[in-house]
């Protein structure tokens, strides 16, 4: 159908498009049973769903609403296709869960495997690189959860799912501090004297140690004061 050049006054078709007054009556039918259809198709995908995504679960939202989409506002799109859609995912979902319960490889080819970033106090180079994960975002994970420096962790782990999983160093040991470089001030009062923390591992050394040599971890050679906790008040 040829489309009309745009008018201010022609309201009905810049509201409606072309679709007449007893269409809005069928995309209520349309949405109400879209509607059913995400929480029937949610309660059959499980818990696991419901809570932060993995790669696999990301990728069946997705196609249910891709599949949704179009025959909410289209005329001549029926329900059933979608409804089809809707099943194969669903059947798949279940078919990889109950796949991964029995044999790990499967689970971890198609969500990931967990990947450890940090032990003992330094950054895992290889694994940032494999994550494509940026040290910023894992100092903003540590700030957020309530760490000041890399000798306070034990293993930092990414789960599949893209959070992080803590283990706290007993006892903890100077590290790498992890605070804003815009807080100074907070930064120096956590200073401890006589020792020095690669910038790019994390790595923690006497400062005679570091002093004209090279990161005995990464082969770096950039180094800055260690910090220890700050007691909060």
């Amino acid at each position: 159908m040829e489309s009309r050049p745009f008018s201010l006054a022609d309201w009905h078709r810049f509201l409606f498009g072309n679709a007449s007054w007893p269409f809005l009556l069928e995309v209520l039918m349309r949405t109400g049973v879209t509607y059913v259809l995400l929480v029937i198709a949610m309660r059959l995908l499980g818990r696991r769903v419901a809570a932060q995504y993995t790669l696999f679960e990301i990728s069946i939202v997705v196609t249910l609403a891709a599949a949704i989409g179009v025959p909410l506002q289209a005329a001549n799109r029926g329900m059933l296709p979608p409804l089809l859609i809707a099943l194969v995912a669903i059947g798949l979902q279940r078919l990889i869960a109950r796949a991964g319960i029995n044999h790990r490889q499967v689970e971890t080819m198609v969500a990931t495997d967990v990947t450890p970033l940090v032990r003992e106090g330094r950054f895992e180079a290889a694994e940032l690189k494999r994550a494509a994960m940026p040290r910023e975002k894992i100092y903003e994970a540590m700030r957020l959860a309530g760490w000041q420096h890399l000798g306070q962790i034990s293993r930092l782990y990414m789960e599949p799912s893209g959070s992080f999983s803590f283990i706290p160093a007993r006892p903890a040991k100077p590290g790498l501090s992890v605070l804003p470089e815009i807080d100074e001030e907070l930064r120096k009062e956590s200073r401890v004297d006589g020792y020095c923390a690669c910038l790019t591992c994390g790595n923690t050394v006497r400062a005679t140690q570091a002093e004209a040599h090279d990161c005995n971890h990464c082969g770096a050679h950039d180094w800055t004061y260690a910090v220890t906790e700050v007691e909060r008040r």
